[in-house]
């Protein structure tokens, strides 16, 4: 509910950011996140998630002096995370407006940001409290506050700066999140101990170690899209292409993400605890898959016909164009049904050496198709490069789980993958060879087969009639 609360303040908010800026603004919106985000992997060693650990592993100690000096430890390592971003951003500002934007005219956007990963870094020490205690209503209040009250500050930073409040209104978000942050960790201490630096090593040493760890695919990860969006900007030619690819993004990863993340949440603790046992790992995630692929082509389908509309109502129609990659890009969410439960074996077995070559491989591959692709074939080629990237990484994850965990599919999965699969490609068949009416017309039809078809096979699993009177019964 949190998760869909924050994408209806997210559309209104995008609404107004799409109408005040345009392809062009919304793209130099992509690229200033891109060169953040690839600051914020190389210099904060994953520190929200990391001392989110920290927190929880203590979280059930009576020893609350254990939790005061955990939270003093984070609180350093917030100074020390928060400088070393800022000092990256200020002595690199030049260079970094000269890659990001192709000018060194923006270079007072990344003095500026110097301020915003200071701040950052003391609301992620207080948001890993939150986290670690695991105090999911208070979690859920703050979010939803802070997403509001962003939304709210962006729709007027824009309509009074436009452009130029870019930056200003990355500095207000962080601003927000840390007033809110320490306002629902103020039973906490926020007093700083003496600082000992043989002491500060020797508790902070594990927890950086672990966080740079797990840092590196995601710094591989913003450095491959960030490269293929300096591409694609052909030295700053191209913003309103970036546009287009950031609009079709974000309506793959944020909108339909919701059905994944949704998933995760149960799924990902339940693989965990079975994780030492072969056979009962192979049993969930082909449950998952088959779970996945029935609530998630019917919406694909659907997709074909509405996003066209959902482009121009969430956005203008400026961004109508990036339904040229959304036509074959939509498909790959189909094959991320089969691929993303598959993804998670690898992570939960612990195996690092592993990890980092699957999300290494996705990256690379995702890199050499998204830039060849488009260069061929422009927005089309984005779209390919998405559905290519899901065959290719599909298959190599799956050999690379057989051959390590003897994962493979039921004889039922594998029916209901073909099946689902043939829907998009049939989906996909239908929009480039009918014009708009008959598209439309004919996608109807297959949305109404699949929808059909995944109920049924969704009865079989849960039987539906019981599962619906159930929840009745328990309202009452």
């Amino acid at each position: 509910m949190m998760q869909v609360f924050r994408i209806l303040i997210s559309v209104v908010s995008s609404k107004f950011v799409a109408l005040y800026l345009g392809p062009i603004g919304l793209g130099l919106v992509s690229l200033l996140n891109n060169a953040t985000s690839i600051i914020t992997a190389i210099t904060n060693f994953e520190f929200l998630t990391v001392a989110t650990r920290e927190v929880a592993l203590i979280k059930g100690s009576e020893d609350n002096s254990a939790l005061s000096k955990t939270i003093a430890t984070l609180q350093k390592m917030a100074v020390f995370i928060g400088l070393f971003g800022a000092i990256v951003s200020l002595f690199f500002s030049k260079t970094l407006s000269y890659f990001t934007f192709g000018t060194q005219e923006k270079q007072h956007w990344f003095i500026l940001l110097s301020v915003y990963f200071i701040i950052t870094s003391f609301s992620n020490a207080r948001m890993a409290i939150l986290q670690g205690m695991n105090n999911i209503k208070r979690l859920a209040i703050c979010n939803i506050i802070a997403a509001f009250l962003t939304a709210s500050g962006t729709i007027i930073i824009y309509y009074f700066y436009r452009i130029e409040g870019i930056i200003w209104v990355i500095l207000y978000s962080s601003v927000v999140l840390f007033l809110i942050t320490m306002y629902f960790t103020r039973n906490y201490s926020l007093k700083f101990t003496p600082f000992n630096l043989t002491e500060f090593y020797k508790q902070s040493s594990p927890i950086f170690k672990l966080g740079f760890f797990m840092s590196i695919n995601l710094i591989l990860g913003q450095i491959s899209k960030f490269i293929i969006k300096l591409y694609i900007n052909d030295g700053g030619d191209s913003l309103q292409i970036i546009g287009y690819y950031e609009v079709s993004i974000v309506i793959l990863v944020n909108y339909l993400g919701l059905i994944f993340n949704a998933m995760a949440l149960d799924f990902y603790p339940k693989l965990s605890t079975i994780s030492t046992d072969n056979e009962k790992v192979k049993q969930l995630v082909n449950n998952q898959i088959e779970i996945a692929l029935i609530l998630v082509t019917p919406a694909i389908v659907l997709m074909y016909i509405i996003a066209p509309f959902l482009i121009k109502l969430f956005y203008t129609a400026e961004f109508s164009s990036s339904f040229l990659i959304l036509k074959m890009a939509l498909f790959s969410v189909i094959l991320k049904a089969v691929v993303f439960p598959i993804g998670y074996i690898v992570l939960v077995k612990g195996n690092k050496k592993l990890f980092f070559k699957q999300a290494l491989f996705g990256d690379i591959v995702n890199l050499i198709l998204s830039i060849v692709l488009y260069h061929f074939f422009g927005l089309f080629g984005l779209g390919l490069a998405a559905v290519l990237n899901g065959v290719f990484f599909g298959i190599y994850i799956y050999l690379m789980v057989n051959k390590h965990y003897n994962f493979n599919f039921f004889s039922e999965g594998k029916r209901l993958v073909l099946i689902n699969l043939f829907i998009g490609l049939v989906a996909i068949a239908i929009v480039y060879s009918f014009e708009q009416f008959y598209m439309y017309i004919f996608i109807s039809i297959l949305f109404i087969i699949s929808a059909l078809y995944s109920l049924k096979e969704l009865n079989k699993r849960i039987n539906l009639k019981h599962f619906i009177s159930e929840k009745i019964n328990r309202r009452k």
